[in-house]
């Protein structure tokens, strides 16, 4: 770009030339000024977090908390998450998403799977306590996918009052449903040996404490105290039941939804490009903490 701008001294360059360079120049800084910004951070569990903000920080004027799902990673499948984070700071709400850790390491570990319940709900609150530390009054608003869906319902579950918004996708009711229909064998041999490895969309390496960590938890018990607005989204075809019903009939707030997308998977077809749930779930999801979120903006302690 340096060579695109003439030397003044020079008159066989025309004006305008040097118009269009600085228009060309203003342009690429006024996009950059409007694109939302991210950053890598540390929580106090130790999970790493990413921080996406809209191009105005101080506009803020809500903060999702984005819970994955079962041996995932932040980003998502698809990048779901990270799109999502873009669709929240285009509207003026600010995201963070964590890595839960015993599950997002993935192949640096094998693929080895060693969190519990509690630790998952340990980091999720991590993120939940950083958010409140530098941007206490912005309202809080939870997003929950499979596994993520449990673990946020159990983040409300715990402390009602202080979320005002919750989405979930395709979220399963307790953390031992991620056992059914599962064949019995690895399972048995991590319980007996202490790992087991299940075929899945990898080879999954399970541990005996991850599997006992999942065991005897209600995360829903606490949503009768829950007075804030949930909305529940699923695929047709989801191989999880669909627990949507139950989960509004617990809920106690005024403004509960869910919608049943005709033909999509669990992960809402994320790897076919010739579908579009992804897109449709990212944009129901924004428009719902924007109208559910109160509108209060407040700059980072």
């Amino acid at each position: 770009m340096k060579n695109c701008i003439p030397r003044a001294h020079n008159p066989r360059v025309p004006g305008r030339l040097l118009k269009i360079c600085l228009l060309i120049l203003w342009a690429g800084t006024a996009n950059a000024e409007s694109a939302p910004s991210e950053r890598s951070l540390t929580l106090s569990s130790g999970a790493d977090a990413t921080l996406t903000l809209p191009a105005t920080k101080s506009s803020a004027r809500g903060m999702v908390i984005m819970i994955h799902g079962w041996s995932g990673q932040k980003d998502e499948v698809g990048d779901l998450f990270k799109r999502q984070a873009k669709a929240l700071a285009e509207r003026n709400i600010a995201s963070l998403r964590m890595n839960i850790r015993g599950e997002s390491e993935r192949e640096a570990t094998n693929y080895r799977l060693t969190s519990t319940f509690v630790s998952r709900v340990q980091d999720a609150q991590a993120g939940v306590d950083w958010a409140i530390e530098h941007y206490g009054l912005l309202p809080i608003g939870l997003l929950g996918f499979s596994y993520g869906g449990a673990t946020a319902m159990e983040l409300i579950s715990q402390k009602p009052a202080q979320y005002q918004s919750l989405v979930l996708w395709s979220s399963i009711l307790n953390p031992n449903e991620l056992f059914i229909g599962q064949p019995a064998a690895p399972f048995r041999q991590a319980l007996e040996t202490g790992e087991g490895a299940l075929q899945d969309w990898t080879t999954l390496l399970i541990t005996r404490a991850h599997i006992l960590g999942m065991i005897g938890f209600d995360p829903m018990r606490g949503l009768p105290q829950y007075r804030g607005a949930l909305l529940s989204l699923r695929g047709s075809e989801d191989s999880v039941p669909q627990h949507d019903p139950d989960i509004l009939r617990q809920a106690g707030g005024a403004q509960l939804e869910y919608r049943i997308l005709q033909g999509a998977d669990h992960i809402f077809n994320a790897f076919d490009p010739t579908k579009d749930y992804g897109d449709r779930i990212i944009k129901q999801t924004a428009a719902w903490f924007e109208q559910t979120l109160p509108a209060i903006q407040a700059a980072a302690n």
